[in-house]
């Protein structure tokens, strides 16, 4: 479970500063990224910069509450998951967050068991429906939970300098990355070892998707 999680990130929205202080040190134990808002607008404005997979809310908040936050998201996005939390059980608000098609609803105080047992849930969520399958071509994908490039659905094992390499060119897709920069990640000064790493992707991929910017660097197209 925690392979897995490691790889996703996490936003958290709750008032009660206390209980951020207290979640967000467990969450950071679980997540690979924590964010944490106070309010359900603030919470908007994360949502729409950043990348999140999970959504962990407090019912009960000034400016927007969790419900009007998580029935504004989904509008938008029908399949992020999402875990609404409430101080106390009230059969109306239950009744409202059911049609917001959630992971679960979890009444405060709650145990460290029910997030365990949450997060075990999303983490077959996140297998079932491919959420750290990144898509490079239409007949090609890379796996960032078992570490494979998938290509005409044959799976190529990637080696832990590999990962680290592609892994960095695909966070910056589009962007011509220096040579130095790939040589920090590594914790290398070999230029003749990068020039390998890369030759060894590249007969992973489709033909021609990373291009040597002479003098310069490497870059995914």
């Amino acid at each position: 479970m925690n392979n897995i999680l490691k790889e996703l990130n996490v936003l958290y929205v709750d008032d009660d500063q206390s209980a951020c202080d207290s979640l967000e040190h467990i969450l950071k134990y679980y997540f690979k990224n924590v964010s944490i808002a106070h309010n359900g607008l603030e919470a908007l404005d994360c949502y729409f910069k950043s990348q999140y997979h999970l959504l962990i809310v407090d019912y009960d908040m000034p400016l927007m509450n969790g419900y009007e936050f998580l029935k504004k998201i989904r509008e938008t996005d029908e399949d992020i998951s999402a875990v609404i939390l409430s101080s106390y059980d009230d059969k109306v608000k239950l009744k409202n967050a059911i049609k917001l098609n959630l992971l679960d609803y979890i009444t405060k105080p709650y145990e460290l068991s029910e997030l365990e047992k949450i997060f075990k849930e999303f983490s077959t969520v996140v297998t079932k429906k491919g959420l750290l399958k990144n898509e490079i071509t239409s007949n090609c994908y890379y796996d960032s939970t078992k570490k494979i490039i998938v290509k005409d659905n044959v799976e190529q094992k990637l080696t832990s300098y590999e990962t680290i390499t592609f892994e960095h060119l695909l966070k910056h897709r589009g962007k011509t990355i220096k040579y130095d920069e790939f040589l920090y990640e590594l914790d290398s000064n070999n230029f003749k070892s990068l020039q390998a790493i890369i030759h060894k992707i590249k007969k992973k991929l489709p033909d021609n998707l990373i291009e040597n910017i002479k003098d310069i660097g490497y870059r995914l197209k």
